[in-house]
């Protein structure tokens, strides 16, 4: 099995390549995807994956590249500010294999309201979620933005509320992993470790 966050300097955004079985996919993709690639080659997977947990403004997703590059399906949320070209639509509850790993959606709407976590089971281990590719709605020490949307700033906290509440019943054993780590303008109170 492979589990490899890949982080982008300056930006402080956290990318994840995991795999098993032969496949794999990846979460939050930066614009330069050869290093996903051939990390992929190296450990004998091809990427069939990509999942973005939301809509970026900070950064440029490689997302349509990556699926050039290796002809995987990209995910996206539903109710983007727009029409994503490039992505398929992933709704809660949705499970996409990798190999023994089952990736369940979690539509977590407040940062973005297009904003998915990513649950990740091992088939060894059914009941329980490993960990959670939280995107920009929780960060370790600090929850996303919301003020995209100034004029909708009660309704988008109370959307990321309860998207949390939704990632915290994965249970403390849960691993958290973000889409940014510290020195990112993303939140203000990030911990130096970039996962939790």
């Amino acid at each position: 099995m492979l589990f490899e966050k890949i982080k982008t300097a300056g930006l402080s955004h956290l990318s994840y390549l995991i795999g098993a079985g032969g496949m794999a996919a990846v979460i939050d993709p930066r614009r330069d995807c050869d290093i996903y690639v051939e990390r992929a080659r190296n450990e004998g997977l091809r990427i069939t994956h990509i999942f973005e947990t939301h809509r970026n403004e900070d950064l440029v997703s490689g997302a349509p590249i990556l699926a050039k590059l290796t002809g995987a399906e990209v995910f996206h949320g539903p109710n983007a500010d727009g029409e994503v070209e490039y992505a398929k639509t992933t709704r809660d509850g949705d499970c996409h294999a990798i190999g023994q790993l089952e990736i369940r959606v979690l539509e977590t709407p407040g940062h973005t309201f297009d904003h998915l976590a990513y649950a990740i089971f091992d088939s060894e281990y059914p009941e329980t979620a490993v960990g959670v590719f939280t995107g920009d709605a929780l960060f370790v020490g600090d929850v996303g933005r919301t003020d995209f949307y100034p004029e909708r700033k009660r309704e988008v906290a109370g959307l990321l509320f309860d998207s949390l509440r939704k990632i915290c019943e994965l249970g403390d054993q849960a691993i958290i992993y973000p889409a940014h780590g510290a020195g990112s303008v993303c939140g203000s109170g990030m911990a130096d470790r970039e996962f939790s």
